[in-house]
């Protein structure tokens, strides 16, 4: 923290630069959660990437038209709404990480999966990456319905 000569104190630039990724993140998470996909997008750069984490299929990275598709296919395999809520945030200048537990009925059984998102802004305060780490297994038993067979080990 700075001090003027007037003895209020004044933000540095680190601190501004993470207020305003934390307030640019923060609504394209809620855009995103509420459907509102045209203030999300108002939220992104133009050469925009969402990477979806783990060893599945759909485990890759996305641009934008290539998110819509997949986030309208996940949605169709849900039974209600999306319920996921926000947990917390972490940010650091152009970098922030949001938590999240989602808790929604899925075509395979309950699906309550835990997130951690990466968002990372460019020099322009859009979203350019957004990765999303969470259980995929989970996600292929729940909501696609998967029947995830492994061999179990034992200590002999």
């Amino acid at each position: 923290m700075l001090f003027s000569c007037d003895n209020k104190p004044v933000k540095s630039q680190n601190k501004i630069l993470a207020e305003t990724t934390k307030t640019t993140v923060i609504k394209a998470f809620n855009a995103q959660m509420a459907g509102e996909i045209e203030v999300m997008k108002s939220q992104l750069a133009e050469e925009f990437t969402f990477i979806l984490t783990g060893q599945l299929d759909i485990s890759k990275t996305y641009n934008w038209d290539e998110f819509l598709e997949f986030a309208g296919y996940f949605g169709s395999l849900l039974k209600g709404d999306v319920g996921v809520s926000y947990k917390g945030i972490l940010v650091e200048e152009r970098t922030a990480m949001v938590f999240a537990e989602g808790r929604m009925e899925g075509v395979g059984g309950k699906y309550e999966n835990d997130y951690a998102i990466k968002y990372t802004l460019n020099e322009a305060g859009k979203i350019i990456v957004q990765k999303e780490y969470l259980s995929d297994l989970l996600l292929a038993q729940r909501l696609y319905g998967q029947d995830l067979c492994v061999e179990k080990k034992t200590m002999e």
